[in-house]
């Protein structure tokens, strides 16, 4: 009972582990998709991230590139002076005249990319003064060269204000190049911490999911653990349960047997009765019809007690039944040059048709040794029994065959052994035909063949 007991008391109240298992693995889902969802979330802040660095990165070089052109410019423009103050060849003033057309645009463009930052705005605006003194002091001394006046304008070159104007440029493009230097290391830094923060988040989201895998893996072990132990407790019900109910069939079946057996003892006991009745008689009919009566309760005491049922199918194998039936009459018939043999497949029997068919051969084999070999004569009696597989219905086919003289008209027609043969035949819904084994021989034998239809179980 124990056994039994608890496996009922684990499943009284089922709902509260399933519900507990289910908020388990909500929250497991809910972990799983909140890492998923951060780290799409912290992929795309890096990603948006790294692109507005790389866009202030393209910005800085490109103002240093711009401070760096526009001071070309102005260099250009200073070179072409002084090569023209020193050979006084026309074609040496190209690079003043394209340096100071350039410087202005470049210095606009500048102006434009630092419009954000009000300190490098301040720093251009500068530039621009500083541009326009040093522009107009080439411009000066150039046309004093062009004028012959060239000593002047050398005086003017060594003596004005345009070496400290060019150096003030100078200047404030190196201060503007180290401030977008510094925003570069600082961007650096800035993407290197981003970088940082970005493998770390990666790698709790990996160690989350991990986590969250191990959670679900560890949840399905246990799942399969606890149905492991269910099932074997249910297969140790049903083999238990199996064995109750293989012992209560066999306990079934051996009472069966016994009661088979005991009917069978209490008709024995009436044929001895019979018997008994019979010596006390002093009538020849009346001793003959006792006789009859206990051969015919001895057949179906012995039959009756070799009985056995299959208690699934209510069904008897016909082989050794018949076996055992045609033993016992037999014995009726020893001394008598006689053999009976036995002819069939392999057959199951309705239960409770079984003494039926023995009362049928019984009466039938018994008439055959009785009166189709007379006076001692020898002979064979063969017993037959087989499926009919020919029709859409199944049905089963008993023949009786002798080869002895023949049954007299009188003998087929009359007699209490007909009467109870047509009964069981009517009850069966059976028919019965008889017709010459040899015709035309000395000996034509007897051939009764019974055709039976299917029944509900058996053959």
């Amino acid at each position: 009972m124990s056994a039994l007991a608890k496996p009922r008391n684990r499943l009284l109240f089922p709902v509260f582990p399933r519900l507990s298992a289910r908020l388990r693995s909500a929250t497991i889902t809910i972990i799983a998709i909140s890492v998923v969802a951060v780290a799409v979330i912290l992929a795309a802040w890096i990603n948006l991230q790294a692109r507005a660095a790389a866009d202030r990165v393209s910005h800085a070089i490109e103002i240093r590139e711009r401070t760096e052109r526009f001071l070309g410019r102005i260099r250009d423009a200073e070179t072409g002076q002084r090569g023209y103050l020193l050979s006084g060849q026309t074609a040496d003033l190209d690079p003043f005249t394209e340096g100071s057309a350039a410087a202005g645009p470049e210095l606009d463009v500048l102006a434009a990319l630092v419009d954000a930052d009000p300190v490098q705005k301040q720093r251009v605006a500068t530039l621009r003064e500083a541009m326009l003194l040093k522009l107009a002091e080439l411009r000066r001394t150039v046309e004093l060269a062009r004028n012959g006046r060239r000593d002047e304008a050398i005086a003017m070159l060594r003596d004005g204000p345009g070496i400290a104007t060019m150096d003030k440029l100078r200047d404030v493009v190196a201060e503007m190049q180290q401030a977008e230097n510094i925003r570069l290391r600082s961007l650096y830094r800035s993407e290197e911490r981003r970088r940082l923060w970005a493998s770390s988040g990666i790698v709790v989201a990996l160690a989350g999911l991990a986590f969250a895998a191990w959670q679900v893996l560890r949840r399905r072990q246990r799942r399969s653990t606890e149905l492991a132990v269910t099932n074997a407790e249910l297969e140790q019900m049903v083999s238990d349960r199996t064995r109750e109910l293989e012992g209560e069939r066999l306990r079934i079946e051996a009472l069966l047997r016994d009661v088979n057996h005991r009917v069978g003892n209490n008709l024995a006991m009436v044929s001895a009765l019979l018997n008994v009745q019979s010596r006390q008689t002093r009538e020849p009919a009346v001793k003959a019809a006792l006789a009859q009566a206990q051969s015919r309760i001895q057949a179906i005491a012995a039959g009756q007690r070799r009985l056995r049922l299959d208690i699934e199918t209510d069904a008897i194998d016909a082989r050794p039944y018949m076996e055992d039936l045609l033993a016992e009459i037999g014995k009726s018939a020893e001394g008598r040059p006689i053999s009976i043999e036995l002819d069939m497949d392999s057959i199951r029997l309705p239960g409770r048709d079984a003494v039926s068919y023995v009362v049928i051969v019984n009466e039938l084999v018994t008439n055959a040794i009785k009166h189709a070999f007379p006076d001692g004569m020898t002979g064979r009696i063969m017993i037959r029994l087989a499926r009919i597989e020919q029709s859409d219905e199944p049905r089963l086919s008993l023949s009786i065959e002798d080869d002895g003289v023949g049954m007299p008209a009188e003998i087929q027609n009359k007699g209490l052994g007909q009467t109870v043969i047509a009964s069981l035949l009517r009850s069966m819904r059976a028919t019965m035909t008889s017709r010459p084994l040899h015709p035309g021989s000395e000996r034509p034998g007897t051939c009764v063949t019974i055709i039976f239809p299917k029944r509900d179980n058996g053959a």
